[in-house]
C-alpha cells in the first residue's frame, strides 16, 4: 500500500481527532469517573467506559450484509449504518489497457538491469490508451441520529456482547437507568435498536447523510446526485441516488426504519420523529442497494418490515442462535488472572502499554473472531471489514489481495467457521471472467490473473512507477490456496471439483504460458514484484524472481497435482506440473544469512519493510523445501529476527498484518517466544477501545488482524497438515497453562479441547474419517494414553506417534513430555 500517499491524509485525521478529543473532554471525564459495574459485562465480550469521541473507536456490529458502528453517546447518539454493497461508482468500466503488447520491452529492460524505465511502461501505455479509472469506494449508508434530554450522568457504560452481537450503551442519570442496543440480525436481515429503561423515554430518531469534511466535499458532489430523508407517521426513510450509471451498475440505495413503541406516542417535527413518554423504543431498519432507481424500493422494505416480529426478545433469539453457535465454536483459555478478564478497554490498553495481561490476548482471539463474523457474508471482509464512519476511506477500502484479505480471512477456515469463506469463493467466482482478461491483456497468457486491489470488479487499475502492481502474478495463485485450503478441511470432494479445482487449474495455466527458461534452464519469473518492496540498491519494485512468486507457484503446482490426482483427471497436465516444479528456482541464502527476498543476482536484501513476502511458504502448510532443510530454517528465524528489529525501533510500526506473517512464520518454525512477542504487539498496540482493530499503532480502522491475530495463536497451538497433527508447536513459557476448544484441523479433524499444564497435556479429537495420523510434539513424549484406538511409536522420532483416529467419534489422548 502506498503509504506516502495518505501521510497528509493521516495528519489532518491526527488534527481532527485532537479536536473532537477536547470538545468532549468534560462529558468524558465524568463518564468514566462515574463507571462501576452496577451494569452487566459480559462474559464474553468487553466493557468500555467512555463513548466513542471519533468513530473508529465505536461498538461494532454486523451480520456479514449490514454493519452499524454506535458511538454511545447517551444524549446525542450516532449510529453508521454501512452494507457490504456500497461502492460508490466514479468510472464508467473501460477494458484494460494492453500491457501484453510491451511485455517484451517490459522483460527486456528488467533483464538489462533497467528496473525504473521498466516499471514507467505500464503507465505509459495507461496513457496512451486513456485508461484513467480506479476502484470504485466503499462508503457508509447513513447515520442514525438519536437525541434525548441530558441530565447528570450518574453511571455509564458501553459494551459488547459477542455471542448474541449486541453493542449496548447503559447509563443512569436522575431521570432513571436506560440502555440502548443495536444488532443486525441473520436470520431477518434487518437492524434491531432497541431503547429500554426505568424510566419514561422522552427523544428523538432520525436519518441523516453522514458529515461531509471539508477536504471530501468534491468526492461527494462527483459521487452522489441527491440525498432525501423523510419522516412520517411510524417510518423514517433515506433515499441517496449516484451521479454516474452504468449497465448493470449500482445506481443508488435506499433505507427504511419503522418505530414500534410500547406506550408513548409520536410526532413528525423537522424531519424527525419525537418520542414522548414511551416505556420501550424499537427500530427496525433495513437497507437496500439499487440498481434501478427511478422505480424506489421503499414500499417493498416497508412490506417487508411489517412483517417482522416486533418483540426485541424474539428477534435477539433468531439470531443468537446463529451468531452465537457460530462465535461459541472455539475457545482460548490462558489462565489469565480474573482481575483482569474484568478490565474494560480503556484500562486494559493502558496496562498493555507495560505488559500485556494473558487476559487481554483471549479477549483479542475473541474480538478477532466476532469482527470477520460479523463482516463476512455478501463478501470477504474489504479493508475495513463492512463498516466505515468516512466517505473517503484509506485504499477506498477495497479488497487487497497481496496481504490484506489473506489476513482477515486466516482464522476462517481453523477457528471453526468454514460457511463463511463462501463469501469469499462467490467474490472471486464472479471475477473469473475479467481474470481472464487480465491475464490476456496484461501478460498475454491464458489462465486468471488476480490484481492486487478491486473493488466491485476484478479489473486491474494500479499503474504506478513505484507501486507497479500490474507487473505482480502472484494474486491467482495465492487465492487458490485458499480454495485448496478449504478442501483440506472439510474433505468437500463436490466443492474441489467443482470450485476449487477449476480455478486452481486456471491459476496453473497462466505460469504454463508466463514462464519462461532462462540460461541455466530454470523457468525465470519477468516481471516480478515481491510487495510492496524494493531491493536496498535499488529504488524500483519492478523486479525478477522475487522469493514470494516463486512460492505461489510452486505450492500452486503441488496442489494441481494432488487434486488432479484426487479427482483422478488431467494426467497429461500433471506431467507438465511436475515438469515446471523441477524447473523452478531454488530458495537461497543472503550474505547475511537471512532468505533471500530475490533470487536474481544482483538485487539486494531490504528488512526495514513492513511485508514479510520472502516467508510466505510458511504463512499456511509449511514448506518441505524450507521446513525439511536446516539452513534455509535457520536463514527463515534469521530474517524474522531482521523484521523483529525494524518492527521495534518502529515501535510496532505501520501495516500490523505484516505481524501476522512473521507471527504465522515464527510459529511454523517453532519459534515460540519470536511468536509470543508478535502475538503481544497484536494484541496491545492495534485495538480501538470499541475492539475494532487497526492498521496502524493506534489510528486506521481496518481489519486485518482481526482475523490474522486468531490464526497465529491458532497455529501457536495447533498446527496440520494432512496426516500430520502437530499439538503446542510454539508453545511459550508464559502460556504455561491453558485450553482451546473447537478449533480446526486439516484432515477433516476437529480439536474438541486441547489443555496443558506443564508437561502434562490432554487433547481430544474427532475425525470425521477414519484416517492414520501423526501426532507431533515439540518435545519428546514419555507416556501417551489413548484410549480404544491403534498406536505406534517411531524409534528415530521420540516425539512422535502414530495413531488411527475412528470415523465420527471423539477420542482422548493424554501425553506425558519429558
Amino acid at each position: 500500500m502506498n503509504f506516502k500517499k495518505l501521510v497528509h491524509q493521516l495528519k489532518l485525521n491526527r488534527l481532527r481527532s485532537f479536536v473532537i478529543a477536547c470538545v468532549i473532554t468534560i462529558s468524558v471525564t465524568t463518564l468514566n469517573a462515574q463507571t462501576n459495574s452496577s451494569f452487566i459485562i459480559p462474559a464474553r465480550g468487553f466493557s468500555s467506559g467512555s463513548p466513542a469521541s471519533i468513530w473508529e473507536n465505536s461498538l461494532i456490529t454486523g451480520n456479514g450484509t449490514m454493519g452499524a458502528l454506535v458511538m454511545g453517546q447517551p444524549y446525542n447518539e450516532t449510529v453508521i449504518l454501512s452494507h457490504a454493497k456500497l461502492y460508490i461508482p466514479l468510472n464508467e468500466p473501460k477494458q484494460l489497457i494492453n500491457q501484453a503488447s510491451r511485455l517484451t520491452e517490459i522483460q527486456t529492460l528488467l533483464l538489462e538491469g533497467k528496473y525504473q524505465e521498466a516499471a514507467k511502461i505500464p503507465t505509459q501505455q495507461r496513457d496512451i490508451e486513456g485508461f484513467n479509472i480506479g476502484r470504485d469506494p466503499f462508503i457508509p449508508a447513513f447515520d442514525i441520529k438519536i437525541e434525548q434530554p441530558a441530565s447528570t450522568i450518574k453511571n455509564y457504560l458501553r459494551t459488547v456482547n459477542y455471542e448474541s452481537g449486541e453493542a449496548n450503551v447503559n447509563w443512569t442519570d436522575s431521570t432513571g437507568t436506560f440502555k440502548r442496543t443495536v444488532f443486525v440480525s441473520r436470520p431477518d436481515s434487518v437492524i434491531v435498536l432497541s431503547i429500554k429503561g426505568n424510566g419514561k423515554i422522552n427523544c428523538s430518531i432520525r436519518f441523516s447523510q453522514r458529515p461531509i469534511e471539508a477536504k471530501q466535499v468534491q468526492f461527494v458532489s462527483q459521487g452522489i446526485a441527491n440525498m432525501q430523508t423523510n419522516a412520517s407517521s411510524q417510518w423514517l426513510t433515506y433515499r441517496s441516488e449516484f451521479k454516474n450509471k452504468y449497465t448493470g451498475g449500482l445506481q443508488g440505495y435506499e433505507g427504511v426504519g419503522r418505530i414500534i413503541l410500547k406506550g408513548g406516542k409520536t410526532r413528525v417535527e423537522q424531519g424527525k420523529l419525537v418520542i414522548s413518554q414511551a416505556d420501550e423504543v424499537l427500530l427496525l431498519v433495513k437497507i437496500n442497494p439499487s440498481y434501478n432507481y427511478s422505480t424506489s424500493q421503499i414500499p417493498l422494505l416497508k412490506a417487508e418490515l411489517l412483517a417482522k416480529s416486533t418483540n426485541y426478545d424474539e428477534l435477539l433469539t433468531r439470531h443468537a442462535q446463529i451468531h452465537g453457535e457460530l462465535f461459541n465454536r472455539a475457545k482460548l483459555d490462558l489462565s489469565s488472572a480474573d482481575s483482569d478478564k474484568v478490565l474494560n478497554t480503556e484500562e486494559m490498553l493502558l496496562k498493555a502499554k507495560k505488559q500485556v495481561p494473558l487476559a487481554q490476548i483471549e479477549k483479542m482471539f475473541d474480538a478477532g473472531r466476532y469482527n470477520i463474523i460479523s463482516a463476512m457474508g455478501t463478501n470477504p471482509p474489504n479493508l475495513q471489514g463492512i463498516w466505515s464512519g468516512t466517505w473517503t476511506a484509506p485504499w477506498s477500502a477495497d479488497f487487497t489481495h497481496d496481504g490484506n484479505v489473506q489476513s482477515a480471512i486466516a482464522s476462517v477456515l481453523s477457528g471453526n467457521m468454514p460457511e463463511l469463506m463462501s463469501a469469499y469463493f462467490n467474490y472471486h467466482e464472479r471475477n473469473l471472467a475479467t481474470y481472464r482478461d487480465n491475464a490476456r491483456l496484461l501478460f498475454g497468457t491464458r489462465g486468471i490473473h488476480v490484481p492486487a486491489h478491486t473493488s466491485t470488479t476484478g479489473t486491474d487499475t494500479d499503474f504506478g512507477e513505484i507501486w507497479c502492481l500490474s507487473l505482480w502474478t502472484g494474486g491467482a495463485g495465492w487465492t487458490a490456496n485458499s480454495f485448496y485450503d478449504y478442501y483440506l478441511y472439510t474433505g468437500d470432494h463436490e466443492f474441489l471439483a467443482k470450485h476449487a479445482y477449476p480455478f486452481m487449474k486456471e491459476a496453473a495455466q497462466f505460469y504454463e504460458d508466463f514462464l519462461k527458461p532462462g540460461k541455466d534452464g530454470k523457468l525465470v519469473f519477468n516481471p516480478s514484484y515481491s510487495p510492496e518492496n524494493n531491493p536496498s540498491n535499488g529504488t524500483s519494485q519492478a523486479a525478477i524472481n522475487s522469493t514470494m512468486d516463486v512460492m505461489i507457484a510452486r505450492q500452486l503446482l503441488r496442489n494441481c497435482i494432488v487434486a488432479a490426482q484426487a479427482l483422478n483427471i488431467d494426467e497429461g497436465e500433471i506431467g507438465i506440473w511436475k515438469k515446471m516444479l523441477l524447473k523452478l528456482p531454488e530458495y537461497k541464502v543472503a550474505t547475511d544469512g537471512t532468505l533471500r527476498e530475490w533470487l536474481w543476482p544482483d538485487l539486494e536484501e531490504n528488512h526495514k519493510h513492513r511485508h514479510s513476502s520472502q516467508l510466505y511458504a510458511l504463512f499456511d502448510v509449511a514448506d518441505p523445501l524450507i521446513i525439511n532443510y536446516p539452513r534455509l530454517v535457520n536463514a527463515v528465524n534469521r530474517t524474522i529476527d531482521e523484521k523483529m528489529k525494524f518492527r521495534i525501533a518502529e515501535d510496532g510500526g505501520e501495516m500490523s498484518f505484516g505481524l501476522v506473517q512473521l507471527g504465522l512464520a515464527a510459529a511454523h518454525i517453532g519459534q515460540a517466544e519470536k511468536a509470543n512477542q508478535i502475538v503481544k504487539w497484536l494484541s496491545s498496540k492495534y485495538w480501538s477501545t470499541g475492539m475494532g482493530s487497526f492498521h496502524n499503532v493506534g489510528n486506521l480502522f481496518n481489519t486485518d488482524i482481526s482475523g490474522g491475530l486468531p490464526a497465529v495463536i491458532i497455529q501457536m497451538l495447533a498446527y496440520s497438515e494432512p496426516g500430520l497433527v502437530s499439538l503446542i508447536p510454539a508453545l511459550p513459557k508464559e502460556w504455561n497453562k491453558g485450553k482451546i476448544e473447537g478449533v480446526l484441523l486439516r484432515g477433516q479433524i476437529q480439536v474438541k479441547s486441547l489443555s496443558w499444564n506443564g508437561k502434562h497435556v490432554e487433547v481430544v479429537l474427532k475425525s470425521a474419517v477414519a484416517q492414520n495420523i501423526d501426532l507431533k510434539f515439540p518435545k519428546s513424549i514419555e507416556s501417551i494414553s489413548a484410549d480404544r484406538i491403534k498406536k505406534a511409536k517411531y524409534p528415530a522420532h521420540p516425539e512422535r506417534y502414530m495413531l488411527s483416529l475412528p470415523a465420527e467419534e471423539e477420542v482422548k489422548i493424554i501425553v506425558e513430555l519429558e
